[in-house]
């Protein structure tokens, strides 16, 4: 009878032992969970104001793991109200609005996003560590033949338009919460 309880006692300790790891390995796994974005970019030509020389571009490599955005309507683009601002202002021109839903897990880089348009290419990737970041390398191929090339990694904070800038043309870029 005697070594009977301690049997049970012992496999009791066992069940509670299993459903704690289960429960902890379940709490880790919700932790690490991708956490999801809406990613909002516009890219608009602006004046080129000088005499910089930017014709030293390296080659664009594209990504192997590259993915195509599925894109939202423009008007649940958190940049709607700024794209149309930009559609009227004299000098700057509109060359690229998207938005899309894009997944990150903390600590990881995601797989790169693909972002085109009149005259621009490139890719946008985000990285959520401590704080969350977000990787921009895009071409504009203006139709005078030159090439420019802006490759920027930048901190953001929800909610906020964040401006790149390079001489021959712009980027924001705003991230939210779907």
């Amino acid at each position: 009878m005697r070594a009977r309880r301690l049997q049970n006692r012992i496999l009791c300790r066992l069940k509670f032992a299993l459903v704690c790891g289960l429960l902890l390995g379940l709490a880790v796994r919700a932790t690490a969970a991708p956490t999801e974005y809406q990613v909002a970019v516009i890219v608009f030509a602006q004046p080129l104001d000088t005499d910089e020389d930017l014709s030293d571009q390296s080659p664009f490599a594209w990504a192997s793991d590259m993915r195509e955005p599925i894109p939202l309507p423009e008007a649940q683009s958190g940049l709607f109200a700024a794209y149309e601002q930009l559609r009227r202002a004299p000098n700057l021109r509109p060359l690229l609005h998207l938005a899309w839903l894009q997944a990150v897990e903390p600590g990881q880089v995601s797989a790169p996003y693909h972002v085109r348009g009149a005259e621009v290419e490139g890719m946008v990737s985000l990285e959520q560590e401590e704080h969350l970041y977000a990787s921009v390398d895009i071409e504009y191929r203006p139709a005078d033949g030159m090439i420019y090339r802006l490759r920027e990694k930048c901190q953001l904070k929800l909610d906020e338009i964040h401006y790149l800038d390079h001489p021959a043309f712009g980027v924001l870029i705003k991230l939210s919460r779907p």
